[in-house]
């Protein structure tokens, strides 16, 4: 898309390196994620990020508009790289919902296979927090959308990154990407877990959070996804 379309601007976030604004055109609602430093490790995360996104097409990830190398904002002085996306506001992250068991089940196994499907494509996604994955839908019809996919693992484009890695949790780094991707939705569905008043530790769902707490060199992220399919047809 062409950056002179947009006609309206609202700045919402600064992290450490990235400036964050939505946008508008007389179609779309557009998320702006740009660079504030000149630290070219940072610039080739959002090259990696943008070239192994853009071609991609599901309901489970934004889409990429652009890469643009120097953006200006009506209100910032400088030129920015920025990455255009979609704005996937709109949606309730899981951060912001109080799920029963049955539906947080539902949500990991919906996220698992999202993070299956990225990694057949040559996409670790490190940074599985709740604020993160967006629900849309319930029971039947959930589905889920990842958000922040900057300084993931882009294994096939970039093996050996120069900029860090981001991971939501304290992950095992002697781990392979199965076992990793299985220990980040153990410790996600820990998180949640230690969030209910009176947790049942007798409960067969136990058995599932330390399974993935501690992945053995055999389980595959597929194998541990068809145990949670298993709960939830209990």
């Amino acid at each position: 898309m062409n950056p002179d379309q947009l006609t309206s601007f609202a700045f919402y976030q600064k992290k450490k390196n990235i400036l964050l604004y939505r946008a508008e055109d007389d179609s779309r609602r557009y998320v702006l994620k740009s660079i504030i430093t000149k630290d070219e490790a940072v610039r080739q995360a959002f090259y990696d990020e943008y070239e192994s996104l853009r071609g991609l097409s599901s309901p489970s990830l934004p889409v990429y508009y652009g890469l643009w190398e120097e953006f200006t904002y009506p209100d910032r002085e400088g030129a920015y790289l920025t990455l255009c996306m979609e704005d996937c506001g709109h949606l309730p992250s899981l951060e912001s919902l109080k799920p029963d068991r049955q539906e947080l089940l539902r949500i990991l196994l919906k996220t698992g296979e999202v993070l299956s499907w990225l990694m057949d494509r040559g996409i670790l996604y490190t940074d599985l927090n709740p604020s993160n994955i967006l629900i849309r839908g319930q029971g039947r019809d959930l589905g889920i959308t990842l958000l922040d996919f900057t300084f993931c693992y882009y294994f096939m484009r970039n093996p050996r990154p120069s900029y860090p890695l981001r991971f939501s949790y304290r992950l095992d780094p002697s781990l392979k990407g199965n076992q990793l991707l299985i220990q980040e939705l153990a410790l996600l569905l820990q998180e949640r877990m230690e969030q209910e008043e009176d947790p049942d530790e007798s409960s067969p769902l136990f058995f599932l959070l330390e399974t993935g707490l501690h992945p053995s060199d055999t389980l595959y992220l597929k194998d541990y996804l068809l145990l949670l399919e298993k709960f939830l047809d209990q």
